[in-house]
């Protein structure tokens, strides 16, 4: 008899302007979201150790909400979905797969799935989309598709192959009845199957190719971002969480023109910022961690000129504080000991939760919370705060 194991499933909830169609009693966005609720409700209610995150597919794909089995928190995160222009598939995979190996790293014995619903009116690279499903599949990771109206296609990389190819579960539905009866071909558990180790030290040399395929752009600004910024003579340009300036040291240029987000952690960065921090990486030179949550993140190679025009020295250099005025000065706050057990975030600067084992500070200015060894590093390093960038003095 097969293992059934606990399952972390990725829902992949297409939210491009094409779901607001009436083809439906309702719009395919209004079933998705009845869907999505009753699969929540279903699936709990069959195992409630199952974990379930939400990501939201479209031109700015993002995590609504991540891991967990509270039924409660899950439904009320659908709210924070907004709609809008069309997603890419290959890159929404990528970003579950991404979350997904973080948890394969943490504890084995898990099933994972990525559970799609979408009209199929999707961005599509056949090549790169392939490579990914390659990846789940090596992994183990099974794909579930729930397609609503829209096309149905039997291309070589359709949606119902990619269920093929990873031993997921697909349906097409034209009408709510059918699709809402069909709530049990995707709650039912998966079997543990065993995978490709891409992690494990001895196989090193597949790990630049998979980080190659998952690994996700940057972010770009939307419209409505830059006219924000660019009001009141420029005073709401958004700050680059690597150089803590608006202005890019390396080009001069503004964070309205050069300016990027991680599509995981939203933090914001300058392109040629990006590229001098992924220079120093050992990852390939255009291939990256987020500086902050560690997310794969790909530079578009025009973007490695930056990195190619300025001198890298062997010494560290000492980061200058661009911003000395006393408005962005904060000191740094010593924790009472036993206050240290109550505090429910991580380490700003290694994100590592607090044992007890140090002494921890906090910044006055962004309420960020450091240990004593990282705090003495990142004043050593940069001499502020390195969330928010204001220059620190210490209150002992």
């Amino acid at each position: 008899m097969p293992d059934t194991k606990i399952e972390d499933i990725v829902l992949l909830l297409d939210t491009s302007r094409s779901m607001l169609r009436r083809d439906f009693k309702s719009s395919r966005f209004t079933l998705e979201l009845q869907t999505v609720k009753k699969f929540i409700h279903a699936k709990l209610s069959r195992d409630m150790k199952d974990r379930i995150s939400v990501i939201s597919l479209n031109e700015n794909t993002k995590k609504i909400i991540d891991f967990t089995n509270v039924e409660r928190d899950l439904i009320e995160s659908l709210k924070k979905i907004k709609i809008s222009a069309r997603g890419v598939l290959h890159e929404g995979l990528s970003f579950a797969l991404q979350i997904l190996v973080d948890e394969m790293r943490k504890i084995g014995g898990k099933a994972f799935r990525i559970f799609i619903i979408t009209d199929n009116n999707l961005e599509i690279d056949v090549n790169k989309l392939e490579r990914v499903v390659n990846i789940a599949k090596g992994l183990g990771v099974y794909i579930d598709v729930c397609q609503l109206g829209g096309i149905q296609e039997h291309e070589r990389m359709s949606l119902k192959r990619i269920s093929q190819l990873t031993r997921g579960e697909y349906g097409y539905f034209t009408n709510s009845k059918e699709l809402f009866n069909s709530i049990s071909l995707f709650i039912s558990k998966k079997e543990q199957k065993e995978t490709f180790d891409y992690f494990s030290p001895e196989e090193k040399e597949d790990l630049a190719p998979l980080m190659s395929e998952i690994a996700l752009p940057l972010r770009r600004l939307s419209v409505l971002e830059i006219r924000l910024m660019m009001g009141d003579k420029g005073q709401n340009e958004e700050k680059c969480q690597i150089c803590h300036s608006s202005k890019a040291p390396v080009t001069g240029a503004g964070f309205y023109s050069e300016g990027r987000f991680c599509p995981s952690c939203d933090r914001a960065m300058h392109l040629s910022c990006a590229a001098m921090w992924a220079k120093k990486t050992e990852n390939k030179e255009n291939i990256f961690r987020c500086p902050f949550c560690f997310f794969l993140l790909e530079l578009p190679r025009s973007a490695l000129k930056f990195a190619e025009e300025v001198e890298i020295e062997e010494e560290p250099q000492e980061i200058k504080i661009l911003e000395e005025d006393k408005e962005f000065q904060a000191q740094i706050l010593l924790i009472p000991e036993e206050e240290v057990d109550q505090i429910d975030a991580s380490c700003s600067y290694c994100h590592s939760i607090f044992l007890g084992d140090y002494s921890v500070y906090q910044c006055n200015k962004c309420a960020s919370y450091y240990h004593k060894p990282c705090l003495e590093k990142m004043i050593n390093e940069i001499s502020a705060c390195r969330y928010c960038g204001a220059k620190i003095t210490l209150n002992k």
